[in-house]
């Protein structure tokens, strides 16, 4: 990696916010004005209600749909996002007493979003309403097939719109006051709820879980949903979500991004294993006997999920060639996990990467991007997919078996014309003296978190000494000279860095870890020389 280490003002005063030196060097790296330091720094999770009008619109059609007694359609999304807010809808119908029902696609004999079948199908059981949660902005043939048949439809989404949306009520983040612009499709979801029903914690705890999930930007009002999510998980985790923490974990941003939202997700990946429109009345139950036997399953396929990853992500990186763009196909991918293995390659060789497996008589496949290569666009023109969608730096694609060495010539001859410009991207870290690392200067630090997405938090330790070093299976640990008492610095192996002889610098991001009784000071390495 190249990084630039830069030195900032430590002694620097922000009035009123009595930031420690470490918070003081966050702040100053990362050119916040004080209004966005105080947001950052503020405890204040009280959550708002929306009066946008598409807002009012909603509830007031709910509330019609509860009075004429309206069957109520929701229809779904299978990523955590996706999940947490059809549970959400379908809680919040529930209390209104409406009748209702789900519906979350298969992702690979489906796909994403609201069909026309699913509509027609919805119709012939006699559903009236239809509201979408996390999808339906571009569900143009399901929503003309709708208006056909007679039916009513809110569409309650995040993703960008691109063009008209047929819907008879749209609520949407671009609709609603500025203060909303961050929510995820659960977060959207809450606000209808909240307007309908009032505060219900555990749908709260669900859209911070989304919200962390689909990696929204931390401020303004998902900021609060997060933090008053987080504080209702440590005060009374609901049932179902309590059982997806490791035992013994601390309920935070960590915990819910590598603990929760990946076995949410897994379900969603792992069709053949499972079905995700069973994690809704999971997350909705309070049944103790039910949620265990849910948890053992959810652990299983989560495990094969993770096994998979990790064993086909090895078998890709033995396929990966010296060609600008990584495209691999393998007929022993599972369609599930591609994404998660394109995202590895790209992470790990700093190349787009592509990778296909077999689907029936198809070949589908995803694509993660890097820095600096907008993957959408770069495909926006190939003939040889039948299917493509996705974002600049994530797509997803579909093609005929017998197209696979056409699709693959045409992508190394474009490539030609389309240069990566990730070699030349700068890492940022903050210079710090190891000796200014204090428990307390950590513990300061953590006022900030979470930590919004664009905010650099890697510290560089500029004299670092080493005094032990212990290695294992998975990881490497150090001991780093500290006059202020033990601080570890891990360096896990997957991360492919080839550690020096005698490292001076160390580049990770720091916290506090807890084991058992032990409570030490940690920077786990991003970077080490």
């Amino acid at each position: 990696m190249i990084w630039n280490i830069i030195e900032t003002d430590s002694s620097k005063s922000i009035p009123g916010l009595h930031c420690g030196k470490l918070l003081s060097r966050l702040i100053a790296a990362n050119g916040l004005s004080d209004e966005k330091t105080a947001e950052l720094l503020s405890n204040d999770s009280e959550l708002t209600l929306s009066q946008a009008e598409c807002v009012n619109k909603a509830c007031e059609r709910i509330l019609l749909a509860a009075k004429r007694g309206e069957k109520v359609f929701v229809g779904g999304d299978y990523d955590a996002d996706g999940i947490c807010a059809t549970a959400i809808m379908k809680k919040t119908l529930d209390l209104l007493k409406i009748p209702n029902g789900y519906y979350i696609p298969d992702r690979f004999k489906e796909g994403y979003g609201l069909s026309k079948e699913t509509v027609a199908l919805a119709a012939r059981k006699g559903y009236q309403l239809i509201i979408t949660v996390d999808n339906g902005v571009k569900a143009h043939e399901a929503l003309a097939e709708a208006k056909k048949l007679g039916m009513d439809v809110i569409v309650t989404d995040h993703h960008r719109i691109e063009e008209e949306i047929g819907a008879d009520i749209v609520v949407h983040p671009d609709y609603m006051e500025e203060r909303y612009e961050y929510l995820c499709g659960a977060g959207v979801a809450l606000e209808l709820s909240m307007r309908l029903c009032g505060i219900q914690e555990d749908l709260i705890a669900l859209a911070c879980i989304a919200s962390i999930g689909d990696v929204m930007a931390l401020w303004k009002e998902t900021r609060k949903i997060v933090l008053e999510g987080m504080e209702i998980m440590k005060r009374r985790i609901p049932r179902s979500v309590a059982s997806m923490f490791r035992p013994g974990s601390t309920v935070n941003w960590t915990s819910i991004a590598f603990q929760i939202v990946p076995k949410l997700n897994s379900v969603g990946r792992m069709n053949d294993l499972s079905n995700v429109n069973t994690l809704v009345p999971f997350l909705l139950s309070n049944n103790p006997e039910a949620i265990n036997s849910y948890t053992r399953q959810l652990e299983h396929v989560n495990d094969v999920r993770r096994q998979l990853s990790d064993t086909q992500t090895a078998l890709a990186e033995s396929m990966v060639k010296e060609d600008e763009f990584i495209l691999i196909y393998h007929e022993k991918f599972h369609e599930g996990i591609c994404g998660l293995i394109a995202g590895r390659l790209a992470n790990t060789y700093h190349k787009p990467a592509l990778v296909l497996a077999r689907h029936e008589r198809e070949i589908k496949g995803s694509g993660r991007s890097v820095d600096g290569f907008d993957m959408f666009s770069f495909f926006s023109d190939f003939t040889e997919l039948s299917s493509f969608g996705g974002h600049e730096q994530a797509v997803g694609v579909g093609l005929k078996a017998e197209d696979l060495e056409a699709f693959r010539a045409h992508v190394n001859e474009k490539m030609k014309e389309v240069p990566v410009v990730e070699s030349t991207h700068e890492n940022t870290a903050i210079a710090v003296k190891s000796d200014e690392i204090t428990m307390d200067e950590i513990m300061d630090l953590q006022r900030a978190e979470p930590l919004p997405k664009e905010i650099n938090a890697y510290f560089a330790i500029t004299d670092a000494q080493v005094l032990t070093m212990k290695e294992t299976d998975k990881v490497i640990k150090y001991t780093i000279a500290n006059a202020n008492g033990p601080l570890e610095a891990v360096l896990y192996k997957r991360k492919g860095i080839v550690p020096p002889q005698d490292p001076h610098t160390v580049i990770g991001t720091l916290s506090i870890n807890r084991w058992r009784s032990n409570v030490n000071m940690q920077i786990e390495i991003e970077d080490i020389y």
